[in-house]
């Protein structure tokens, strides 16, 4: 038996009307904005250039483990990892296609299977950085700063980053 609240969250996160739009990233773009706006956030699924584009909820799919299976037999000792995922196998999807010039949005399902985010500085996305700050983040590592000093500078200019010094770890990595 579902709660009225549990089903007032769901029915809280509506799908973006559909509509045209002038090109795909302008499609994307107000998709992106909208869902936000609803406390969810979509990814593309499925795209082609100039026909067609899928997005989806960024909760869709299952969790499938891609790590080797552990040889129990050798007699060593392996560490079995605790493994986490968001996804929810969550069943909304928009499709975006280009028609007449125009790129028309449409709602294939728009419901969810889980709440909206209350917060959305707790989705991963909200942690990511920009291209400047990435690039100031090569600049001063070849300064020879240390990360936590790289994120304390980067704060100055951007006092809502919600970023640790282990993001600033991997965009190192990365570089």
């Amino acid at each position: 038996m579902t709660s009225y609240m549990e089903l007032n969250d769901t029915l809280q996160m509506l799908p973006p009307p559909p509509g045209s739009f002038i090109d795909r990233e302008e499609l994307i773009q107000h998709v992106g904005e909208f869902a936000l706006s609803q406390g969810y956030v979509v990814t593309i699924k499925q795209s082609k250039k100039d026909k067609v584009v899928v997005l989806g909820c960024d909760r869709g799919g299952v969790y499938r483990n891609r790590r080797k299976p552990v040889d129990e037999s050798s007699g060593e000792l392996a560490r079995k990892r605790k493994t986490g995922s968001r996804l929810t196998n969550c069943p909304f999807e928009l499709v975006g296609k280009k028609e007449d010039g125009l790129w028309v949005l449409t709602v294939k399902n728009g419901s969810h299977n889980h709440e909206a985010l209350k917060d959305i500085s707790e989705h991963p996305s909200a942690r990511r950085f920009t291209e400047k700050e990435v690039m100031l983040i090569k600049e001063m590592t070849e300064a020879g700063l240390k990360p936590r000093q790289i994120l304390k500078r980067l704060r100055q200019s951007n006092p809502e980053l919600l970023s640790t010094p282990k993001h600033v770890y991997n965009v190192k990595a990365k570089l």
